[in-house]
């Protein structure tokens, strides 16, 4: 017995077709990932990465490499000091995995993280909703 699809219902998956994502727009899933942490911000300024400063309200800069439906994600942070930065490590792998695979559908094989500098409350901005 065969059944017609109604109006509006979905062909079995294999028949829909595929989704490409280009490399640009998981860096920029990666980022927010890790953004969305209160702890964690990118850096801005200076040329070629000469007086370059932390800003809590800039996002952290991401890099990416996709090999099939895996992703491997470079992490370059501001992270608020003191603190203990293994956890804050931690807690930004977790939050930017799960973003990335409950986003994308791609399985994170890694994340390498490079603190480029530690803020202190006088550098820290307060994020808000605007």
């Amino acid at each position: 017995m065969t059944t017609t699809p109604t109006r509006g219902a979905l062909p079995p998956a294999p028949h829909r077709g595929t989704l490409t994502l280009s490399e640009k727009v998981v860096q920029k899933i990666a980022a927010q990932g890790a953004a969305e942490l209160p702890f964690v911000g990118g850096l801005r300024g200076g040329v070629l990465g000469i007086a370059r400063h932390a800003d809590s309200g800039q996002r952290p800069r991401a890099s990416v490499e996709i090999s099939g439906r895996t992703v491997a994600v470079f992490l370059d942070v501001a992270l608020d000091f003191p603190a203990d930065l293994a956890a804050q490590s931690a807690d930004i792998r977790r939050h930017v995995t799960d973003t990335l695979e409950h986003t994308t559908g791609l399985q994170v094989r890694r994340i390498d993280i490079t603190v480029r500098a530690l803020t202190t409350e006088p550098d820290r901005r307060h994020r808000r909703l605007q």
